[in-house]
């Protein structure tokens, strides 16, 4: 699913959707809108973890989001909460990522390209912006292999100052 950015869109959407929606916030509440209008149900679960994916401002783990979500109801299963992260990266609002500890992590779908780097010591991980040449690297892997390049990921590993300065 593309999200698209129309303010005519978005006004059309909103007049779809019931108030309840309204808590959830910023980025959340346009992605919950685009599902509604894609004809998908915004549940209790959904909305709050569209809610909790929002104020991320780094990639989260399952663990995270369930200590999230235990603040707000104890009910959700794990089941659920892994089936409805599938949904959530099938319909391209998070993407999985993969560090050095080989744990999965999501992170939110933005419209900017970017990478990351990440502390061996103590896992801290910050985006960074990079000229990125991959464009046209993609395009040679495209014509020199049997793959369609759908997306890449590139991570820097080192230690952040407070690490490096111990």
């Amino acid at each position: 699913m593309r999200f698209k950015q129309g303010v005519l869109l978005m006004r059309m959407i909103r007049i779809k959707i019931s108030v309840s929606m309204k808590e959830i916030i910023g980025a959340g509440a346009e992605i919950a809108y685009e599902l509604s209008a894609e004809g998908f149900r915004i549940t209790p679960l959904r909305k709050a973890i569209l809610s909790i994916v929002a104020k991320q401002v780094k990639p989260f783990t399952i663990d995270e989001i369930r200590g999230c979500l235990k603040k707000i109801d104890e009910s959700f299963h794990l089941a659920s909460i892994y089936r409805e992260l599938d949904f959530l990266t099938k319909e391209g609002v998070i993407t999985p990522i993969y560090f050095h500890d080989h744990i999965k992590r999501y992170e939110f779908v933005e419209q900017d390209h970017h990478h990351h780097i990440v502390c061996i010591k103590c896992d801290a991980v910050a985006d960074i912006d990079v000229a990125d040449p991959f464009d046209k690297l993609e395009d040679q892997v495209d014509k020199k292999s049997k793959f369609t390049i759908l997306r890449h990921s590139l991570e820097f590993f080192g230690l952040c100052k407070s690490c490096a300065s111990l």
